[in-house]
């Protein structure tokens, strides 16, 4: 059996709900979701925690054979399989999810940040499938990232590369929370989006009401109807995600650039502009045959590219 047809388990361990599917021959063939801590909104310990992706897995796969990838959020050390923190599970510090899982279930697990697994995902399973050497930019809240080269994911030497949601676009910009200033997650995720709108008040500003997390998605509505300052906000993105991506091009010479991630939705008004700064920013030669994709993975993007942990050959280390 190929790596590709092999039956594995993906969990997209989220803030507030848990996703987990099983992948066979490249394909989602079962998924089920539950809420973290259940609907009274306990449960959230490490302990429980556990416990719930345990009876999920058995649930879905009861043959105890196939192994299991999980995305999550967080500062993860993928090597050892170690939760260092995460944001949306705040006690957990230097968590062995990986063994505490595998112990209960009795198989092989892997672990992963999420932005690395989306990333892994589209070139394993989505738009990129085939191609040995990715990096790509997952758009939701903030601006994840991730680099696959040679066929498998690169993760540096202490396990935390592709936090390129974390490159200075703007040297004098806005505070982020990793103690840096300009951050390219401060500008072209949700986040990025909605300070954008408030900055710049006026007719654009009234989407932030009465939900501002709804602006990105309405804004999109706007373009979508040709509205200017709508176009120009996205077209704003796009260089910001050029100028970032200018510099991983420089870098690696990776041609294949993935997009992912909710604000990725707006993929069309997005990449004209990333493509023309790339293309400013780069030399001729080495921006020559870039590509930039719009993923394909969705909502299904987490428990894909969790699964795809377990599918792809080890890490790289560059």
């Amino acid at each position: 059996m190929s790596d590709a047809a092999r039956r594995v388990i993906g969990i997209d361990l989220g803030a507030t709900r848990i996703k987990v599917g099983v992948v066979s021959d490249g394909e989602l063939v079962h998924e089920a979701t539950v809420p973290v801590g259940g609907a009274s909104g306990d449960g959230r310990d490490s302990h429980a925690i556990i416990e719930t992706l345990a009876a999920l897995v058995d649930s879905i796969d009861p043959d105890a054979q196939s192994p299991i990838g999980i995305a999550a959020a967080g500062v993860i050390d993928q090597r050892s399989g170690i939760v260092r923190e995460s944001p949306n599970f705040p006690s957990w510090r230097d968590f062995p999810l990986s063994a505490e899982l595998a112990a209960r279930t009795a198989r092989q697990v892997y672990l992963d940040n999420d932005a690395n697994a989306v990333i892994l995902g589209e070139a394993t399973l989505g738009v990129a499938r085939g191609t040995s050497n990715v990096f790509g930019y997952t758009l939701g809240t903030g601006v994840g990232g991730g680099i696959v080269i040679d066929g498998r994911p690169y993760r540096g030497e202490r396990g935390m590369a592709a936090e390129l949601g974390h490159v200075t676009v703007e040297p004098r910009g806005r505070a982020c929370g990793c103690g840096n200033h300009g951050c390219l997650e401060r500008y072209a995720g949700q986040h990025g989006i909605i300070t954008t709108l408030s900055e710049r008040g006026g007719a654009l500003a009234a989407l932030l009401l009465p939900d501002p997390s709804d602006a990105p998605r309405l804004l999109a509505d706007l373009a979508d109807r040709g509205d200017a300052g709508a176009l120009a906000i996205f077209a704003e993105v796009g260089r910001y995600l050029g100028q970032a991506a200018a510099a991983v091009v420089h870098t690696l010479d990776i041609t294949t650039i993935v997009l992912a991630g909710g604000i990725a939705g707006a993929f069309t008004y997005i990449a004209p502009a990333m493509e023309a700064e790339l293309r400013a920013r780069t030399f001729r030669s080495m921006s020559e045959g870039v590509r930039i994709l719009n993923g394909t993975l969705g909502t299904r993007a987490g428990v894909l590219g969790a699964a795809a942990l377990s599918i792809a050959p080890a890490s790289s280390r560059g």
